[in-house]
């Protein structure tokens, strides 16, 4: 079996369970008045079944995904106590109005007892009914909203270590170290003496991906030194100095991201740029922290050899690096980012936000 079909499978088995649960409920209260007829056990029922479905949803659509799964606990609590008291006290009432329109306009012989004393009982019957409703709706969006939660740590394990296999053989690839290491042979035999600060340089990248990225997340100050290095390693092999400016402004150099999750951008920038052959070529970072927010823009030239390939290729324009970036930034914040390209006549632009 196929792990779709074995997904499916599953979603059926649980909506089943579901729609048996409310079965054996309408079926409790069907046979629970069905001394007094066939009709009115039969209406009794369906409207009691109705009215818990719906506080059942009320509960798990509403109060669970906006208050508790938020951590508005006092919210949580003091919204519930006052659904409970007034949803028992209105589907009591509305039983007793329904008994009413059958006695009366269908002739059918049903228990009608108005006073207070009679209306009690079943009225305390109902918040307790509606209060395990409540509980066992609760309960159990907490346990599939953990479940969700398992699945995105399992995938971001996964993602994770997908991501350290890739980068290992493409970010910091042979053809990289190679250059590198050519550019420090040249600078060590005209005995510059940048020499043993490009070293130092190429030490701290290969530290960062092989030990820092062990975790699942890393800081901003050590994700832009690596950026900053490997500029620096671009720009060694480049005669000029091309337009390249990175601008950073940061309140704190400690906020956490994804480690690695700019760096393809930074790569397609200097890719599609080819600003060793494009006199007029130009990139630009900017980064911006403030808060718990970080946003990261990035625009660069592009030739027009590089727009007419990315025209015909429009299924893959974005590159597989980039569909990666997005896909991160989805397992790791859900839908608390921005993730944006455009790409203009003679230039590509890439917008990351993430955080409140």
């Amino acid at each position: 079996m196929s792990p779709k079909d074995r997904k499916y499978r599953i979603n059926i088995t649980t909506k089943g369970r579901t729609a048996l649960a409310w079965a054996f409920v309408f079926l409790f209260f069907l046979f629970s008045f069905w001394g007094v007829g066939f009709f009115f056990s039969l209406v009794h029922a369906m409207l009691v079944t109705a009215t818990l479905i719906l506080l059942s949803l009320l509960e798990s659509k509403i109060i669970v995904k906006y208050f508790l799964l938020r951590r508005k606990n006092f919210l949580f609590y003091f919204l519930n106590v006052v659904l409970i008291v007034l949803y028992s006290w209105l589907s009591v009432n509305l039983a007793f109005d329904l008994t009413l329109f059958m006695k009366h306009y269908l002739s059918i012989s049903v228990p009608v007892h108005n006073d207070p004393a009679t209306i009690a009982l079943p009225y305390i019957i109902r918040l307790l009914i509606n209060t395990a409703v409540i509980g066992i709706t609760a309960i159990s969006c907490l346990q599939k909203n953990e479940r969700e939660n398992m699945k995105i740590q399992n995938e971001l394990k996964s993602e994770k270590l997908d991501m350290e296999l890739r980068y290992l053989k493409s970010q910091i690839n042979p053809h990289f170290l190679f250059n590198a290491l050519n550019n420090i042979y040249s600078l060590v035999y005209t005995h510059d003496e940048n020499a043993p600060q490009s070293v130092l340089k190429l030490s701290e990248m290969l530290r960062y991906v092989m030990v820092d990225c062990q975790a699942d997340t890393i800081s901003l100050e050590k994700e832009v030194k690596y950026i900053d290095n490997y500029i620096d390693f671009q720009l060694m092999r480049m005669e000029s100095c091309p337009n390249i400016k990175f601008d950073k402004d940061v309140q704190n150099w400690g906020f956490k991201l994804p480690p690695m999750i700019l760096q393809p951008i930074i790569e397609n920038s200097f890719k599609h740029s080819r600003l060793e052959n494009n006199p007029q070529g130009f990139i630009s970072f900017y980064i911006k922290q403030e808060g718990s927010t970080l946003t990261f823009t990035a625009k660069n030239s592009i030739r027009s050899s590089s727009l007419a390939l990315t025209n015909t290729n429009k299924k893959n324009k974005s590159g597989i690096g980039l569909q990666n970036v997005r896909k991160r930034l989805e397992l790791h914040y859900g839908q608390g980012y921005t993730f944006e390209t455009k790409q203009e006549q003679n230039s590509y632009y890439v917008l990351i936000k993430v955080g409140a």
